[in-house]
């Protein structure tokens, strides 16, 4: 085999012809079905491409292997492409189906001439792996010598079957380059390249209304369903973001509803799927258009586009009550009040003993003078502050006039005065939030959550801490997550607790916010349950996957989503302008110290003391008078009547 002698070939790109020893075997050479060409451009191309493995596939079994014409074709293309690239040779027949890659990478399919290649292209066909990640990093070159159109259209048909998004084909030396276009009007088409531009060409440009199918279902706050929604699709970021993808794709979309009402889709025993991932890994849809985290079971079966944000997955409870009000008079004073309150209290006490002494002085005939111990005069105080009556007799409670008068001065002027001072009826106390999952032992609560909220907190959660949450746990089917069912469930339960996303967190809380009382009715507590990668999912090997990345992509670093949910603001309803500046105040920062927020309240609180706010104080003091009141009038009625029993006894 004289044509072996090559080793002194021009390398690509010298102006020779690429791959031809020297010019006087060149036309014994090149005689041998345009060997030099074929392998020339072959090898050209591999060296543009410039990827990190080059597979080179030859078919040791197929008998035009041993055709001198072939095999000179594969040792010269061997020589070419191994001498400047790293290069993995592998057999066609040592593999049923394509290996999983983590690099990008260009194979090379050596096919026999004409009609004897077709048994191997079915061979290569049914290798190709439909679920090889990341389709846009993998291209393909199949050198056929002297192959037809037909039989070029059945190659590349039969590829995108497999997904496959770059393929080229040689098939002679003077324009015997060809590509497909599978979006072409009227279907897949071969299409001929011309001149030296070797490159994969984007078929993902222009998908000239070629049906996609999108999994998507509603969701209350970034899906909202537009009528008809199959073909109409949805309002929100997510529906914005669909039927702009489809816009710029020029692709006519068909929204698809999970059949099982399933919405983001769970998984099954036996390795299967709900909801939209069923419907993506059945091949049944191209793209799940519907903004998700994705469960550590599903990873492996779907792709994802690279995540912009992450979603925070948190534990929505009622807020605290307010603290009893007998506690905002405990807690609203300093030390500095406390001490002036007990200093006036010995001050009654002294007064009350000095006017003891003074009195024993006065002469009275017939009169039994009573001597009170200080802690009787004590016990007569508190009796006193309760409206219960003196036990003795009216001489003893003739002070009490002074004591109510120091009631009225202690508890009206005083407070009213060091209220002012603290603003502590002003801004009424509430007992502390729960802000540590710990605490939760301590709530009587139901925790209202999907399915996989659950399957996704548990593993980041502690033995303990997910005990807790399971043992107040009401799992509901996944399709509720489709509807506000929070909102239901909150006015039928008072005690309901819910583990949302933050965005519907913090909407919810916008939505339950309490006008008269200044404050929302539900707290997220500030130690999350987990945070997660939020992105969207296609099928794994899916050819769209890139482009869906570079379009999903742009619309974050342009700003798109952050203007379409501001839109959504504008739009939104069901909430009170109070609700929507607290849900603008609140914004993303869910996860704040409360600590840290403190004093910007404080500050914002206006002191307006009204008798609404003091009502409950005056409620005290009027029933404490009027029962002393009245415990007065019972000791004369008592006194008018054992002295006129008396007299009638003797």
């Amino acid at each position: 085999m004289p044509w072996v002698i090559i080793g002194d070939y021009d390398s690509p790109g010298t102006g020779s012809t690429g791959c031809c020893p020297g010019r006087r075997l060149k036309n014994r050479l090149c005689s041998l079905s345009g060997i030099c060409s074929l392998a020339g451009i072959a090898c050209r191309l591999a060296v543009k491409q410039n990827v990190q493995i080059t597979y080179l596939y030859r078919c040791s079994s197929c008998p035009a292997a041993l055709d001198p014409s072939h095999s000179a074709l594969e040792l010269e293309l061997h020589r070419c492409v191994g001498s400047q690239l790293p290069v993995v040779t592998r057999n066609v027949e040592s593999h049923e189906i394509e290996p999983l890659r983590n690099t990008d990478s260009l194979s090379i399919f050596h096919i026999p001439a004409g009609k004897r290649g077709d048994s191997l292209v079915r061979r290569i066909v049914d290798m190709l792996n439909p679920r090889q990640p990341r389709k846009h990093l993998h291209k393909y070159l199949f050198i056929w010598p002297d192959a037809g159109q037909n039989q070029l259209l059945d190659l590349f048909s039969s590829c995108w079957n497999k997904q496959m998004l770059y393929g080229l084909a040689i098939t002679s030396r003077d324009n015997g380059i060809f590509d497909f276009d599978p979006f072409a009007l009227g279907g897949l088409q071969v299409v001929q390249r011309t001149g030296n531009d070797l490159i994969y060409s984007d078929k993902m440009g222009n998908l000239r209304g070629y049906p996609l199918r999108f999994s998507m279902f509603a969701d209350p706050l970034i899906a909202v369903p537009r009528e008809p929604v199959e073909t109409a699709g949805y309002k929100a970021v997510d529906g914005v973001a669909a039927r702009v993808t489809a816009r710029m794709l020029n692709a006519s979309v068909t929204y698809v509803i999970p059949a099982d009402n399933e919405s983001y889709g769970r998984c099954l025993p036996g390795g299967n799927y709900t909801g939209a991932v069923k419907d993506l890994v059945g091949g049944h849809t191209h793209f799940g258009a519907n903004s998700r985290f994705v469960l550590d079971c599903i990873w492996p079966e779907v792709e994802v586009l690279y995540p912009q944000t992450r979603r925070i997955l948190y534990l929505v409870v009622p807020a605290s009550g307010i603290q009893p009000e007998y506690l905002i008079f405990v807690r609203v004073f300093r030390r500095s009040v406390w001490h002036l309150l007990l200093a006036t209290l010995l001050t009654v006490v002294l007064i009350f003993w000095l006017m003891q002494r003074l009195q024993k002085r006065v002469p009275r005939k017939n009169v039994i003078q009573f001597q009170a111990t200080w802690y009787e005069i004590l016990e007569m105080f508190g009796k006193t502050h309760v409206g219960e009556p003196a036990e003795r007799f009216s001489s003893f409670s003739s002070m009490r006039t002074f004591l109510m008068g120091w009631i009225l001065f202690s508890y009206v002027l005083t407070t009213i005065y060091f209220a002012k001072l603290e603003s502590g009826f002003v801004r009424p106390s509430y007992e502390a939030q729960l802000d540590q999952l710990a605490g939760l032992g301590q709530l009587d609560v139901r925790i209202y959550a999907v399915t996989t909220m659950y399957d996704a907190v548990r593993s980041t959660l502690s033995e303990d801490q997910y005990r807790l949450l399971e043992s107040r746990s009401r799992q509901l089917p996944l399709g509720v997550a489709t509807s506000y069912y929070q909102l239901l469930v909150s006015r039928r339960d008072r005690r309901s607790a819910f583990i949302l996303r933050d965005f519907h967190a913090r909407d919810f809380l916008a939505r339950t916010y309490n006008a008269q009382a200044e404050r929302p009715a539900y707290h997220i507590v500030k130690e999350y349950l987990r945070s997660m990668l939020c992105t969207y999912i296609l099928p794994r090997g899916s050819p769209f996957l890139h482009r869906f990345q570079t379009l999903f992509t742009g619309f974050h670093e342009h700003g798109f989503f952050e203007h379409w949910r501001q839109m959504d603001l504008i739009t939104r309803d069901g909430t009170s302008p109070n609700a929507e500046e607290f849900y603008e105040e609140l914004g993303d920062q869910t996860d704040l110290d409360p600590a840290a927020t403190e004093p910007a309240v404080r500050r914002k609180k206006r002191v307006v003391l009204t008798l609404d706010i003091l009502q409950g104080a005056f409620y005290l003091w009027s029933v404490g008078i009027g029962l002393s009141c009245v415990g007065f009038a019972l000791e004369q009625v008592h006194h008018f009547w054992k002295r006129r029993t008396n007299r009638s006894l003797a």
